[in-house]
């Protein structure tokens, strides 16, 4: 209110930018907690069918980038495939998975040029699937890692 009033009068003062920069602070920090909470809550409500001997090794959430959507959802690696599954307050809903023998290459890319947060998997069609997860080197290495194991097994 204090704002809308100084703009109004077109009072601009250092208390009036003191107060307008906290207010800000504290938005910004209350969104993000919001955001997190809410997030965490969808991702515990997101259940992926897993074969009986297929174990988990690592899940975590993502956003699946698909055409001008952010398509969010949970991530999951096990010892036979990768999953995504996206949660229900997405326009397009899917599930989708990723087979070893499928992917052709994996890498990790920036966001906006400088978030290194994005994990890019090409496909031996050529098809290309973006994620935005924490931590893509970690996703990229796993992956390496598990495919290595799979073909070995095969």
């Amino acid at each position: 209110m204090i704002v809308f009033m100084s703009i109004i009068n077109q009072e601009f003062n250092l208390r009036t930018v003191f107060i307008w920069i906290t207010g800000g602070f504290v938005a910004g920090i209350a969104f993000a907690f919001g955001i997190r909470y809410m997030a965490s809550r969808l991702f515990k409500k997101i259940s992926i069918q897993l074969t009986e001997s297929e174990e988990v090794l690592k899940e975590g959430g993502a956003t699946h980038l698909k055409g001008k959507e952010g398509v969010g959802g949970k991530l999951v690696l096990t010892d036979k495939r990768l999953i995504f599954k996206s949660h229900n307050l997405n326009i397009q809903k899917h599930e989708q998975e990723f087979h070893f023998n499928d992917i052709k290459s994996l890498a990790q890319a920036k966001s906006l040029f400088i978030l290194n947060n994005r994990l890019v998997l090409e496909l031996l069609n050529k098809e290309l699937h973006k994620f935005i997860v924490d931590e893509p080197e970690l996703w990229v290495k796993e992956i390496e890692r598990e495919s290595v194991a799979w073909t070995e097994s095969a």
